[in-house]
């Protein structure tokens, strides 16, 4: 077998031509010809995750290849904000996300016409929706998290009253009205025991609870019997009407039948008269019939009316009365919903009669966990804290089920949910029967929807069951139950996100007809909502005034919104894109708003790299000034000339991009910026440093040195995708020698990632980089159990951070490395999944995020 070194070598000897053979197969060459000629036709992300081929090659060149299934939660990726340390891609601890997000420009307009608002404005004003939402979950699982840690602490029930916190929790459980409540009455349920006679509880609600229950009975009874006797009154009148109109069509058929028998005796046509005689014997005999039907109901009814009159009131009063039992009966019910709450108290809390808290504690597991659930039952959304619950409550459930019938879909609401969540089966004509035929494969229902509901065939294969609804063994496995209890937590609010999704389509279907300042103002969803979504109430401001705000100069401290001195207004203005005149507009920066976040921030990484605590405070401090410098002036930047003249925003770029700028004078940037990126033979592209070109194609000058709104209007500018082909070609190399020895895969991204570790942590959290370091050093696969701090000293020891910039130091680590992976592993080639945790992995963040996305 060849050597790791020998192999690595021979990748890495020429680098550029080994990527050079990969971009010639034909697979590689084909994606990357099709992506290059089609991501500059996508203009939305739905468009971009629809075309499988350029979504699938961007993922696989960023190394989310394992990802590409999750597109829901890859658009909310895409419509990050990456300049909000809050927004979503940002608050994901896997960088590979925002540089997933940072190779577009999803957040800015596409489109070269005027338009009220881009997509990046949008998004950011829906944004605060989000905000809410996120807010919201947040809140519901601290609150839950402070109550389940708090309440077991609590000596006694005045502490546990006093504290608000827990008290707020408790009323929202058991629906009560925490702003009108009794102190005495709280605290005598708590400390209530339902077998005692003399206890608070049973002596204040006990017997006027069971009163108030009897007494809303014969309410109920009595209104059901008052309009009873009103259809009875007027049944009784119809019966009568009825019963005089057959008698007196009966007197009137008695009277034809006598005159055709007189004919008949006076010798009339026997045969004719018999057939005219018999026709009207049978009809008058059939009226008869129904004559005597009639009145025997008429007796019966104007018997039960009489019954019902001597006990009711008057007729004529009826109306006054339903109304009187009604206003009864709200007020016994709400009697009687709230000695139920208080009842609830009493039984899910075990206070002694003292208030003090028994050795078991204030609640029985089960009860906090009743009381848990009937607080996570009544939010406005589900939540993950929820989601949580249910999952661990159906997972339970189904460890126990022996059969089908177990399941017992019908009734248990929560695990029927809980199954057709994680399958993504949440049509409305999925019933319970549904799922149970699914599960036993009845009539061969999977495969009969095997193209047209493949979710049936992953919910079959997810259990155990037997034809005849039977198990043997398990109804699931451990692997069957884990992966079922994924799918949920990244399922579970998918319909409440379909809501949402709605409402913001429909904003989003009505700001389209925005043409001018008068159409927003005039446009109410549009308008209504954009208010709310800064926190401004419509009717507390005049249009008059959202006008002057939308018209006004931003970059003008004396405009009337920077007047205002009110930020909800200036947040709105920044919102929407008006002129003067309320004309439309869509201002083109000199670079997108992503790269101008993906400089800055790049900047701020290379100024504290490898500094002491100490040191990269005040470094920080002095990047993020200069950080902020950049944005500023790179948005009022409008030809190449004054960019290139700001000498200290070239220097910002040229550190981000990883350049010293020191070795990168005016003349040769000069040639580098003028350079046309799709002439192979132009200066940048005969540079052997291809982050010259990527930077170059990261602006949006064209040939003249002027801004291009061609360029500033596609899904990538050129530098992210010439960025992007790289990243592919990489990830195949890496991976295709992988595929013989996984030690030169390791060596390779070693190499690849090295100038971009910033600290030891960043080796640590990275299951590659960490087998890397492990091996070079000869340290023991218990390694990585160690505590997370101990480790960073370990390789702060063995790694001086700094030279992993320099190209000679960073080679002599990886010709350690591969000499080592040899050593410990010799001929026994260990599989590339074990030594890069599977290829990359799903974190533990990105699952949680996978479950609260929301649906754009």
């Amino acid at each position: 077998m060849v050597s790791t070194y020998l192999t690595f070598d021979l990748v890495n000897r020429d680098i550029a031509k080994s990527l050079g053979r990969v971009a010639t197969q034909a697979t590689v060459a084909r994606d990357a010809e099709y992506y290059r000629q089609n991501i500059g036709k996508v203009r939305t992300i739905d468009e971009f995750v629809a075309d499988y081929r350029l979504y699938s090659y961007a993922m696989t060149a960023y190394g989310l290849e394992e990802m590409i299934y999750a597109k829901a939660f890859i658009k909310k990726v895409l419509e990050s904000d990456l300049s909000d340390a809050n927004s979503y891609a940002n608050r994901l601890t896997d960088d590979r996300y925002k540089n997933f997000a940072a190779a577009f420009n999803f957040g800015k307009t596409m489109s070269a016409q005027g338009i009220a608002q881009s997509e990046a404005q949008r998004d950011k004003l829906l944004g605060l929706y989000d905000q809410s939402i996120s807010a919201f979950a947040e809140h519901t699982k601290e609150e839950t998290r402070y109550y389940k840690a708090m309440v077991s602490q609590v000596k006694n029930v005045d502490q546990f009253l006093q504290n608000e916190r827990l008290r707020n929790y408790m009323f929202e459980s058991y629906g009560i009205d925490g702003k009108y409540f009794i102190y005495k009455d709280l605290r005598g349920a708590l400390t209530s025991d339902l077998g005692d006679p003399s206890s608070y509880y049973n002596l204040t609600w006990g017997n006027a609870a069971a009163e108030a229950k009897a007494t809303l009975a014969a309410a109920k009874s009595e209104d059901a019997d008052l309009l009873e006797r009103r259809n009875l009154d007027g049944s009784v009148t119809s019966l009568r009407a009825t019963i005089a109109s057959k008698e007196t069509k009966i007197a009137a058929l008695e009277a034809e039948l006598a005159d055709l028998r007189a004919q008949l005796d006076d010798g009339g046509d026997e045969t004719e008269l018999q057939e005219l005689i018999d026709a009207k014997q049978e009809e008058m005999d059939a009226l008869k019939e129904n004559l005597e039907t009639d009145r025997t109901n008429l007796e019966s009814s104007q018997s039960r009316l009489d019954d019902l009159n001597a006990r009711l009131v008057p007729l004529d009063r009826t109306d006054q009365r339903r109304a009187e039992l009604k206003t009864l009966q709200t007020r016994l019910t709400a009697e009687i919903t709230s000695n139920e709450r208080f009842l609830a108290l009493v039984e899910d809390f075990q206070f002694n009669a003292d208030g003090s808290v028994p050795a078991g504690g204030a609640q029985t597991a089960e009860k906090l966990d009743k009381t848990v659930s009937a607080y996570l039952m009544k939010q406005p959304r589900l939540t993950q804290t929820q989601a949580e619950m249910i999952r661990d409550y159906a997972i339970q459930r189904l460890a126990t089920a022996t059969s089908i019938a177990d399941l017992n879909l019908s009734q248990d609401k929560r695990l029927f949910d809980y199954i057709r969540s994680a399958f993504d089966l949440n049509e409305s004509y999925i019933v319970p029967a549904t799922i149970e035929q699914i599960l036993v494969n009845s009539g061969d229902i999977v495969g009969k929807n095997l193209d047209a509901r493949p979710q049936y065939k992953e919910l079959y294969e997810a259990f155990n069951f037997n034809a005849d609804g039977s198990v043997d063994g398990q109804a699931q496995t451990k692997q069957q139950s884990d992966r079922t209890a994924r799918f949920y937590m990244s399922r579970y609010d998918d319909k409440q996100e379909e809501a949402d999704q709605k409402a913001i389509r429909l904003y989003k279907t009505a700001l389209s007809s925005v043409a001018s300042l008068d159409d927003f103002l005039k446009t109410g969803n549009v308008y209504s909502l954009a208010l709310r979504a800064v926190g401004i109430d419509p009717s507390e401001v005049s249009k008059f005034a959202i006008k002057k705000v939308l018209t006004s100069d931003l970059s003008d401290p004396k405009s009337y919104v920077n007047q205002f001195k009110d930020e909800r207004f200036l947040v709105l203005a920044k919102a929407f894109n008006f002129t003067a005149k309320g004309d439309v507009t869509t201002p083109v920066l000199a670079q997108s708003s992503t790269a101008i976040t993906q400089t800055a921030r790049d900047y701020i990484v290379e100024k504290t790299r490898f500094l002491s605590k100490s040191e990269k405070e005040e470094a920080r401090k002095q990047a993020e000034e200069e950080s902020k410098y950049y944005t500023d002036r790179i948005a009022r930047v409008e030809t190449l000339s004054q960019f290139l003249a700001d000498r200290k925003l070239v220097d910002i770029v040229l550190t981000a991009n990883g350049f010293d700028p020191k070795a990168v004078n005016d003349e040769f940037l000069k040639k580098i910026f003028s350079s046309d990126l799709n002439d192979p033979k132009s200066f940048v592209n005969q540079q052997s440093d291809k982050r010259f070109a990527q930077m170059l194609g990261s602006f949006n000058f064209d040939g003249q040195g002027n801004i291009s709104r061609d360029k500033a209007t596609g899904a990538q500018n050129m530098g992210s995708v010439m960025a992007t082909e790289q990243a592919y070609l990489n990830q195949v190399l890496e991976t295709q020698q992988g595929e013989d020895n996984p030690g030169v895969r390791l060596a390779l991204y070693f190499q690849r990632v090295a100038p971009t570790i910033t600290d030891a942590y960043g080796i640590l959290g990275d299951d590659a980089l960490l087998e890397f370091f492990r091996v070079t050093f000869s340290l023991p696969s218990e390694f990585s159990s160690v505590n997370v701090d101990k480790q960073a000293k370990v390789v702060e020891k063995h790694i001086n951070l700094k030279d992993l910039k320099d190209p000679a130091k960073l080679a002599k680590l990886v010709h350690r490395f591969t000499i080592m992976y040899d050593l410990e592993y010799g001929s026994s080639q260990p599989s590339a999944a074990l030594l890069l945790g599977g290829g990359g992995g799903i974190s533990a963040d990105t699952l949680w995020a996978l479950s609260q996305i929301r649906r754009r």
